[in-house]
């Protein structure tokens, strides 16, 4: 998955995967389309990443990558809906302080599952993301989710049945899902190969069977929990996850697994002042025998957002605390600062969305200085198969 160009060291630093943007629980409830009905929503963009400066040295790079989403929807009737997601961006990291131009590009199936609403209940089964971590979901920017995804169960396979309700004066959703990691041919992506999971390659979740289960509970007051962070006025996600130890697949002896026990708990709420909302952001998880391993982690997530149309300006700081096995612990560091301006109204640059980000990545051992540039297009549309 695509990641900050410093990533390419392999070092702990900046190992982990972007988020996602800010997404629906399920997406595709798309307004107008009368069933039977399909449609898509495409999102293409192109990003420069910069390490300016690093500590060592020898990590400073530019990188420029392509990412293109294509999300396709087929509604043969009014509650039954198939969704794909398919993706295309680097999935091969280049390596330590290397330039890349449109380097490792592969194509994967990201997402293919079905979802069938039966009055408050919303039933989706197939390869999904699971739902966890809020801050990974909906937190704005370029670079604001890079180390929080880190904690993300995706490209699974399971079963997961979202609960509407309403109470306490809030809108309510309760999601309970069941799935393992994802190893069929599904797992492997065209062109570059990033290769096919396996049993042996271990991790949280990377067992036989529907071995790990999570539960969320998300509250809205003033929008749908879906909806909470652009349109509510204050919400709330709590979750509880487990998954399942793999195979040992340490190169240390002393290495050992563990099932990964996750708690979460994140809060959104936005104030209106004059022409401009200010929307927060925090999040806490602890994570015990994290991604399956010996160590515990500590996550904490905090980001602002001033929305001054057409401009919004984002601040985010993440850190981790990694509690390690018989060693002294260590932290990781992410401070994020970007400026994202969307066009508005009917205009020739409709569609288009550009931020710029300065970014901070730290750990005990290693520094990067990152200057990010991205233009991303979207388009969406659908299509009434019914009609003559």
């Amino acid at each position: 998955m695509r990641r900050l160009a410093v990533a390419c060291t392999g070092a702990a630093l900046l190992s982990f995967p972007i988020g996602a943007v800010a997404e629906d629980r399920l997406p595709f409830h798309v307004e107008g389309c009368t069933a039977p009905c399909a449609g898509y929503e495409v999102s293409a963009e192109l990003q420069n990443d910069w390490v300016f400066a690093a500590d060592p040295s020898f990590l400073t790079s530019d990188e420029l990558e392509p990412t293109i989403t294509v999300d396709l929807f087929l509604a043969p009737t009014d509650n039954l809906r198939f969704v794909a997601s398919i993706i295309t961006e680097h999935v091969v990291e280049p390596d330590a302080g290397e330039n890349a131009v449109f380097q490792g590009i592969g194509t994967y199936l990201a997402e293919l599952y079905a979802t069938i609403e039966t009055g408050p209940a919303t039933i989706r089964a197939g390869k999904f993301d699971t739902i966890f971590s809020l801050a990974s979901e909906i937190a704005p920017g370029i670079n604001a989710t890079e180390l929080v995804s880190d904690i993300d169960a995706d490209e699974r396979l399971g079963a997961e049945v979202v609960f509407d309700f309403g109470g306490l004066g809030m809108e309510q959703a309760l999601a309970a899902t069941a799935f393992g990691t994802d190893r069929s041919v599904l797992s492997n992506s065209l062109f570059t190969q990033r290769g096919r999971t396996r049993l042996s390659d271990g991790g949280a979740g990377n067992t036989d069977g529907l071995s790990s289960f999570s539960i969320t509970l998300d509250g809205c007051r003033g929008a749908a929990p879906s909806d909470c962070y652009l349109e509510g006025d204050v919400g709330y996600r709590l979750g509880i996850r487990y998954q399942a130890a793999g195979v040992q697949n340490g190169e240390e002896p002393e290495d050992s697994t563990g099932d990964e026990l996750a708690y979460l708990a994140a809060a959104t709420t936005s104030l209106e002042l004059d022409e401009m909302t200010i929307r927060l952001l925090g999040e806490t998880a602890y994570l015990r025998h994290f991604d399956g391993g010996s160590d515990d982690a500590l996550l904490f997530a905090g980001s602002a957002a001033l929305d001054l149309a057409p401009m919004t300006y984002v601040a985010s700081y993440t850190q981790q605390l990694n509690l390690v096995a018989g060693e002294p612990d260590t932290r990781e560091h992410l401070a994020d600062f970007e400026a994202i301006y969307e066009p508005q109204g009917e205009t020739s640059l409709e569609g288009w969305e550009f931020a710029a980000a300065y970014t901070l990545a730290r750990d005990a051992d290693e520094t990067a200085h990152i200057f990010s540039v991205r233009a991303m297009f979207n388009l969406d549309g659908d299509v009434e198969l019914g009609s003559p």
